[in-house]
């Protein structure tokens, strides 16, 4: 394909769908079963890297309202409100960043009735 023509991935990050796939992230469905109680969403964020969340399913099948928090670990970096026994999509094109060292943790305010069960995904470049 000659130099400039149309569909030509001429370089590192130069089509975004390629790179959204080249440095996709996702972490396997994480259930809460205790209320407060932070689980891992996935591990450690590798040296040199970051992490972008960008999409959190949420399954409550609690018979309580709950709010889930996502933190870095020390900081909340988001807080869904979740109606009882419900699913909840949460997503950002931006994201939510991490930096290497941090892992990211859920945990859920109220599960009265049931678990909260937790699936992300996003980019780790």
């Amino acid at each position: 394909m000659p130099v400039g023509s149309i569909g030509e991935d001429s370089g590192k990050n130069t089509n975004p769908e390629r790179w959204l796939h080249d440095y996709h992230w996702n972490c396997d469905e994480v259930e809460l079963d205790a209320a407060a109680t932070a689980e891992a969403l996935g591990v450690v964020v590798a040296t040199g890297k970051k992490r972008r969340i960008r999409e959190i399913t949420i399954r409550h099948t609690g018979s309580n309202d709950t709010v889930v928090t996502i933190t870095d670990g020390t900081n909340n970096i988001l807080s869904i409100d979740v109606s009882a026994e419900s699913t909840r999509l949460w997503s950002s094109q931006d994201g939510r960043e991490l930096v290497a060292g941090e892992i990211p943790y859920a945990q859920t305010s109220d599960i009265t009735g049931g678990s909260t069960y937790i699936s992300a995904s996003g980019v780790e470049y």
